[in-house]
C-alpha cells in the first residue's frame, strides 16, 4: 500500500474518532430550548422582581426543573397566580415540569419566576444570567434582558 494511502486512511480515521468522541457530548446537551425571556423592570429600590419565557421540550421524555438560580438575586422561585373567587394568590412551586415534546409558558397571570432582592438595580437593557437545573442534573443557562413592562 502506497505511503500516501496510508496517512490518508490514518486521516480519515482520526476523523472519525473526532466525531465519535464529540457525538456524545452533543446528546448530553439539553433537549429544552428557552425562549421570549424577559424580566419586567422595577422600581429601583425593588427588592422583588418577576421573569417571564417559554420553555420548549424537544424531547420525548418529560423534564423537569428543579432549581433556578442567577448571581443577580439572592433567590429564585417557580410560582403561580391563581385566581378564585375574585381574589388572586400565588402558589409556590418546588419545581416545573415541562411534558414531552411541549412548550410551557410563563406569563402575567400564571406561572413565572420570582426574583427575590436583586444585588444591584436593573434597568431596562440590562441583561441577567439564569442557570436551571434539572432533575438528571442537567444546567440550562439563559441571559435575558430586563425590559419595561
Amino acid at each position: 500500500m502506497p505511503t500516501r494511502s496510508l496517512h490518508s486512511i490514518i486521516q480519515q480515521l482520526g476523523l472519525l474518532l473526532l466525531i465519535a468522541i464529540h457525538l456524545p457530548l452533543q446528546a448530553g446537551q439539553s433537549p429544552v430550548d428557552i425562549d421570549d425571556a424577559w424580566i419586567a423592570e422595577a422600581p429601583p429600590m425593588s427588592r422583588v422582581m418577576v421573569a417571564y419565557m417559554t420553555f420548549t421540550n424537544h424531547s420525548d421524555k418529560p423534564v423537569t426543573l428543579v432549581k433556578a438560580e442567577s448571581a443577580s438575586f439572592k433567590s429564585v422561585e417557580f410560582h403561580e397566580t391563581v385566581e378564585k373567587d375574585g381574589i388572586a394568590s400565588m402558589i409556590y412551586h418546588e419545581s416545573l415540569t415541562l411534558p414531552a415534546g411541549s412548550r410551557l409558558a410563563l406569563k402575567r397571570g400564571g406561572l413565572h419566576l420570582m426574583l427575590f432582592s436583586p444585588t444591584r438595580a436593573l434597568r431596562a437593557g440590562d441583561t441577567v444570567s439564569f442557570r436551571f437545573t434539572t432533575t438528571d442534573g442537567q444546567v440550562i443557562t439563559q441571559n435575558v434582558k430586563v425590559r419595561r413592562r
